[in-house]
């Protein structure tokens, strides 16, 4: 009998506890979100535009709002805050916070200032009001947090924790604004300032309407989890059209993934090597396959992740579901340049202008050897010569360019030879030696010391032809009677007839070198000193004959 009821007893026990254990509570952030007033900028004189509609900020689904940071320091104000964003924690079933922290996109898309921030609530906690600060922009934000164990319970949201604030003490106060009890912050509705008034405004944050949800308890079903990740029906490699780019090759594949007790909501989301992504809605109750999924084709082993939006913990990593085709594009060899010669070189030809060896030219045949040229373009040949034949007159590795012509200078001859369509090139700095010039008929150039000769011709000349008509009219005074004078020691000299006769001068010497140069004579530096040191004795002497002739 005892034994009976020993029995009996421990079956009540275990029924209890099966009983409990089916009605366990578990925590999920409920869907619906809804959105308090908006707290916006004032226009005033100064800022005088209205605050524009932003984007919506939330956090990822299943997330909770935690804390925030932003930007202070812009136009406003060093305090006052450009932008802001909130961060969020994952809640999980038990009703803890993940530890990884994401955070939502901008209220505000100005970058001015410096960070401010973070903050974040105390261990356990989320956000559940906040009061803002604003005048021409959002100077402030203060959150207030509660744990998350009073929010399950339902106790007043009134009743938190103050936060440290972000921005500054400017602007005005307004109302905590509170999410109904039982709700926390999950995102914002953004505003931001869309005028140029004042400069540098635009994009600061104008102001914030907090969104938020309820957290519900629900009962703990199956966790969710997956079990497999396999790729079949892998296609051939395609080279996509590029049959020299390997980059782009891709294959195709079915992936299926299976999984037990998948989340109600969301998405199931291939990554890796393969990207993917369905509705919950449209997957089977343990399996699905994603077809004709593009991957590269490269070789390697196929690596997947398969994850359920609704349950980022539940996920599946395989990294070798398989192996890649290879790729099937062959890259095309590298073009190179070989050698540039430079042969058959004629004489030096003139081109009829004996007196000028700057257009003295010969004429040579450049052989270019090379190996796989690209397909389209030009061989250009630059330097000392230039060339071009188009890619498709090409031989089979080399090309002679005939009959180029080149300066007759005696210098080495400089060759570049380049592919218009790669960066293939090569230059050879001395593929042999030019001809020297053949220009024999260049007028005699003299030099400075033979300017100097002439000079000193033209000196002697000049004295000896005044002091020899001094001594004549010396010698026909004392014949005629008169008293013979004693010859002077100082030049004749008739300032006046000088300059007059100096410029004519000048113009004849002009004349004389334009007449030289028009037939390929070229100036030297010696050139002009030496004419207007000539010129000047020159001048003298015609202006001693002229006096000494009418004085007679």
């Amino acid at each position: 009998m005892n034994k009976i009821f020993t029995y009996v007893a421990l079956c009540f026990v275990a029924g209890l506890f099966a009983l409990q254990a089916g009605h366990a509570q578990c925590y999920q952030l409920g869907t619906n979100v809804g959105q308090l007033s908006p707290v916006l900028k004032v226009p005033i004189a100064f800022c005088p535009t209205p605050a524009q509609t932003g984007a919506v900020c939330d956090c990822p689904a299943g997330y909770v709002a935690v804390g925030y940071e932003g930007l202070e320091g812009n136009v406003y104000g060093t305090m006052v805050l450009s932008q802001f964003k909130l961060r969020c924690k994952q809640l999980n079933p038990d009703g803890s916070l993940g530890a990884a922290v994401t955070v939502t996109c901008s209220n505000g898309t100005s970058t001015l200032g410096t960070p401010d921030g973070p903050v974040d609530a105390g261990a356990g906690q989320a956000l559940v009001g906040a009061e803002v600060r604003i005048g021409c922009a959002t100077d402030a934000v203060i959150g207030r947090s509660k744990l998350l164990s009073e929010v399950y319970t339902g106790q007043p949201n009134t009743v938190n924790n103050t936060m440290p604030l972000i921005g500054g003490t400017g602007g005005s106060p307004n109302p905590v604004m509170y999410a109904p009890n039982g709700n926390v912050f999950v995102g914002m509705q953004t505003y931001v300032e869309s005028g140029a008034a004042p400069a540098g405004a635009a994009g600061i944050t104008a102001g914030v309407a907090w969104r938020y949800a309820p957290i519900l308890n629900v009962s703990c079903g199956a966790a969710c989890s997956i079990a497999s990740i396999a790729v079949s029906n892998i296609s051939a490699c395609n080279n996509n059209g590029t049959p020299a780019n390997s980059g782009d090759d891709t294959f195709t594949a079915n992936v299926t993934v299976t999984y037990a007790a998948p989340p109600a909501s969301g998405t199931l989301n291939l990554s890796g090597d393969g990207t993917a992504s369905v509705a919950v809605g449209s997957i089977g109750a343990t399996s699905y396959t994603f077809t004709g999924v593009s991957m590269s084709a490269d070789g390697t082993p196929i690596a997947l992740t398969a994850t359920f939006s609704a349950d980022p913990v539940c996920t599946l990593t395989n990294n070798n579901a398989g192996s890649a085709p290879v790729s099937c594009s062959v890259a095309l060899p590298t073009c190179t340049v070989n050698s540039i010669t430079a042969s058959n070189f004629s004489v030096c030809n003139d081109n009829g202008t004996p007196n000028n060896p700057g257009d003295d030219t010969f004429t040579a045949n450049i052989t270019v050897t090379f190996s796989n040229p690209p397909a389209s373009g030009t061989l250009n040949l630059t330097g000392s010569a230039t060339a071009a034949v188009p890619v498709g007159s090409l031989g089979a590795g080399t090309y002679t360019f005939t009959g180029v012509t080149m300066p007759s200078n005696g210098l080495p001859v400089q060759l570049t030879a380049s592919f218009s369509a790669t960066a293939c090139t090569l230059t050879n700095f001395n593929a042999g030696n030019a001809p020297a010039f053949c220009s024999s008929g260049v007028a005699t150039i003299p030099t400075m010391s033979e300017w100097g000769l002439i000079l000193f011709a033209l000196i002697v000349f000049s004295l000896t032809v005044v002091f020899g008509m001094k001594q004549q009219q010396t010698l026909a005074m004392g014949n005629a009677g008169g008293n013979m004078a004693p010859p002077s020691s100082k030049l004749p000299f008739d300032k006046a007839l000088f300059l007059k006769v100096l410029p004519m001068v000048y113009l004849v010497f002009l004349v004389v070198f334009a007449t030289l140069m028009a037939f390929g004579y070229n100036l030297t530096n010696a050139d002009i000193p030496g004419s207007l040191l000539a010129g000047g004795l020159i001048a003298y002497l015609v202006q001693f004959v002229m006096k000494s002739t009418s004085d007679q």
